[in-house]
C-alpha cells in the first residue's frame, strides 16, 4: 500500500496550478465504467486538450487479475500474480493521476468535466459537446 501512497503523493505534487484569469484550452474529464465520455472529438474540434479518466479502472483491474482463478489457493494465488505481473503499467499510472486529480480539483460526484487545473467544474454531463458549450457561454457573461 506504501508504494501507491508514494506514486499518488508524486503525481499530486507534480500538478501545476494555472492563473485563474487565464482562458483554458486544457479540459479533463473524470468518470465511470456507466458514465463513459461522449463526443471527445468535440474537444478537438474546438482547440481543447482533453485527458480522460475512468476513476472504475481499478475495479475493471481487479476483475481481469482474477477472473476465472482456479478454486486451489495456491495456483490461483501463481495465476494471479502472473497476470498482475502481465498488467499494462501506464495504465495503473493513469488510474493514480486520476484519483489525485479528483482530490486536488475536491470533485464532488462523477462525472465532471474540469477546465484549466480544476478552476472550472461542470458536473453530471457526459457529452464533450455539451460541456464546452457551457463552459464557453459561462465565459461569455464574465
Amino acid at each position: 500500500m506504501k508504494p501507491i501512497f508514494i506514486i499518488a503523493l508524486i503525481l499530486f505534487q507534480s500538478l501545476s496550478v494555472t492563473n485563474a484569469s487565464e482562458v483554458f484550452t486544457k479540459m479533463t474529464y473524470l468518470g465511470t465504467n456507466q458514465k463513459t465520455i461522449l463526443n471527445p472529438e468535440a474537444a478537438t474540434e474546438h482547440q481543447f486538450e482533453i485527458e480522460v479518466f475512468n476513476l472504475d479502472e481499478l475495479s475493471n483491474i481487479e476483475a481481469e487479475v482474477t477472473k476465472n482463478l482456479p478454486k486451489d489457493p495456491v495456483e490461483a494465488e501463481r495465476i494471479a500474480d502472473e497476470r498482475m505481473g502481465s498488467l499494462d503499467k501506464t495504465k495503473a499510472m493513469r488510474l493514480f493521476k486520476g484519483v489525485a486529480l479528483l482530490i486536488e480539483w475536491d470533485i464532488k460526484k462523477l462525472p465532471a468535466f474540469v477546465f484549466g487545473e480544476g478552476q472550472y467544474v461542470i458536473y453530471g454531463v457526459t457529452d464533450t459537446a455539451i460541456a464546452i458549450n457551457r463552459y464557453v457561454n459561462s465565459r461569455k457573461r464574465k
